[in-house]
């Protein structure tokens, strides 16, 4: 019996997994790219969405119905799926999971704080992170219960829909469009330090420090309903029996397609009010992203499709570097204190540069894990979480 807490091999890995990783961060990057060059919260008065006009708002319309709150959903249900995956790994070994699962988060959270600080505070990993260690405690239920608490938590998200704006809505809308008209000078033409300053100063919500704290809550509870639900599909098997659970998935599919698509339109097409957003966020974004799973899933078992969705495995392989890198590569290309593109491009524009990166992480990838076992920053996590130097080079090249 292993004595020790070790990393995932190469033959352990579940390719349908990275294939959902790598799309998740093709969507994750589509949508980003709103935020790198307008900032975190797009206020209509301060910028010029639509310099190509009609061009930019197809191109809108399309990254929200299809990427806008489905691809971090379904990034959060695979983190959910992979958490499940390491507990039953680790008990099967009688080993200790919780000292190995909050030294994985504490990483997590360490480098989701830096990079929200350093680079780029539309960060998930710190509330993956927050949330992460939430999740520990729902672990310990069997599978009705995680079935049971996610849906749960993801009905309590979806009844934002019926509520009102009221006083304190308000309050937050004034202090966000306060927040964006400094956050438009900052990006545009300060410093990289006077960046950092702004972010460590500026209260974006207006809520001084309880309301932040309120604020985290909220995101944490945003995403474990989905990690919720990744651990009980983790723990019945459906993906990696996909041929057995087949006309469960097909079902799975048809409802989230004709459910989770139709409620993405009103806000993707329609109009800008709270509660076709709420629809959008709490119920399309959910569904849309079960859709992309199933889709996944289901197409992974034909040779010639699994053949196609192959680069998004090598994506997905390195998917903690490759969205740090995201971060890394787009922060400089808009901000003032890199290349200064900021508000300047339009939708269509960057769309088009998120998708020629996305296929050059593509092809470094592809070079990366040829030549290593996994990412850079996989292998400091792995490091950290296990205690131990993860062998990084491959002996031989591996073959594609």
């Amino acid at each position: 019996m292993t004595t020790r807490a070790t990393s995932i091999q190469d033959n352990e890995r579940i390719a349908s997994l990275d294939m959902m990783r790598g799309l998740a961060l093709l969507g994750i990057l589509l949508a980003n790219s709103l935020h790198f060059q307008y900032g975190l919260f797009l206020i209509p008065s301060l910028h010029d969405y639509y310099p190509l006009g009609t061009i930019d708002r197809i191109t809108e319309s399309a990254i929200l119905f299809l990427a806008t709150a489905s691809f971090y959903t379904l990034f959060s249900f695979l983190f959910g799926y992979g958490m499940a995956l390491l507990k039953e790994r680790l008990e099967q070994r009688e080993l200790r999971f919780g000292t190995v699962y909050f030294r994985r988060m504490g990483i997590l959270l360490a480098v989701g704080f830096l990079h929200y600080l350093f680079i780029w505070d539309g960060d998930i990993l710190l509330t993956y992170a927050l949330g992460g260690m939430l999740l520990y405690f729902f672990l310990r239920l069997k599978e009705k219960g995680l079935l049971v608490w996610s849906l749960i938590l993801l009905l309590l998200m979806a009844t934002s829909i019926g509520m009102p704006e009221d006083e304190s809505t308000l309050v937050v809308e004034d202090s966000l469009a306060s927040y964006s008209v400094i956050e438009k000078e900052v990006l545009t033409s300060g410093s990289y330090a006077e960046v950092v300053q702004f972010r460590l100063t500026e209260d974006m919500f207006g809520l001084g420090g309880y309301g932040q704290i309120l604020v985290i809550l909220s995101a944490m509870i945003a995403v474990i309903g989905m990690f919720l639900l990744g651990a009980f599909v983790a723990r019945k098997k459906w993906l990696l029996n996909i041929d057995t659970h087949r006309p469960l998935l097909k079902k799975v599919w048809l409802i989230t397609l004709l459910v989770g698509f139709p409620a993405k339109i009103p806000h993707a097409f329609i109009g800008d009010s709270y509660q076709y957003e709420m629809l959008h966020m709490t119920i399309g974004g959910p569904l849309v992203a079960m859709f992309y799973a199933t889709s996944i899933a289901l197409l992974a078992t034909n040779p010639t499709a699994r053949k196609w969705l192959q680069p998004f495995a090598m994506v997905g392989r390195l998917s903690l570097t490759n969205y740090l890198m995201q971060s890394i590569v787009f922060t400089t290309l808009f901000y003032g204190y890199g290349f200064g593109l900021f508000n300047s491009l339009g939708y269509f524009v960057g769309a088009i540069l998120a998708i020629v990166f996305f296929l050059l992480q593509i092809l470094f990838s592809k070079w990366w894990i040829t030549h290593f076992k996994m990412g850079p920053f996989e292998w400091f996590w792995r490091a950290g979480t296990y205690l131990e130097i993860p062998k990084l080079k491959r002996e031989s090249r591996l073959k594609s």
